[in-house]
């Protein structure tokens, strides 16, 4: 079950990629995920989660496609109202000053977030990465979506084809027994035929 390996990688790493063409069910997956999320921090501070893209457009269709999967969970009310309604670009995010290269939000004036998912991550440039990873909190979540075949960004840097060259590798036999444990299916040693590719970053890397 790959939406049970994606819950699985993303709630015990930091980082995880999630990778897929159209249709593979990368919305879904990611909207279980976040209801997981939820579930595991009930009764806890409520989890401040964001949704971010490229481009305003990427970030609408995130909006409308996320909102839609999230409103079909299960959830309590309350529990519902932790779930992000909105996404944002990420220039947004990090509070990109016009006509400057100043951003309100950087390594000494973190994002106050706990979980991020950015989508279409493909089009992001090494530069934004780069000040988008600075910016997070050592126990900040990121989660990217993407299909590492889409064309790259137009500016410098191909950064997740760079990341999901990575599965060529496969998952090291401690992490596939973790996920065994976790979720009952055993991976193979190599993940990089799988129709819908689920990429562990930090075990990767």
């Amino acid at each position: 079950c790959w939406v049970c390996l994606a819950a699985a990688v993303a709630l015990t790493r930091r980082v995880a990629v999630i990778s897929g063409g159209p249709g593979t069910g990368k919305t879904t997956t990611v909207a279980k995920l976040l209801a997981a999320m939820v579930l595991l921090h009930a009764g806890e501070k409520p989890l401040r989660i964001q949704l971010a893209a490229p481009t305003g457009k990427a970030a609408a269709r995130l909006t409308e496609s996320l909102g839609l999967a999230l409103r079909q969970l299960s959830l309590p009310e309350h529990q519902q109202q932790v779930l992000p309604r909105e996404a944002t670009t990420l220039h947004r995010l990090l509070g990109a000053v016009p006509d400057s290269q100043r951003l309100r939000y950087h390594q000494e004036n973190p994002l106050h977030l706990d979980v991020l998912v950015v989508d279409e991550a493909s089009m992001v440039d090494l530069p934004i990465m780069a000040n988008l990873i600075l910016a997070l909190t050592n126990t900040a979540r990121i989660i990217f979506l993407g299909d590492r075949d889409q064309l790259a960004s137009v500016e410098a840097g191909s950064v997740l084809g760079d990341i999901c060259r990575f599965t060529a590798q496969g998952y090291s036999v401690p992490r596939r027994e973790a996920l065994f444990s976790l979720t009952g299916y055993r991976l193979p040693p190599s993940t990089v035929n799988t129709p819908s590719l689920v990429a562990d970053s930090l075990c990767l890397l």
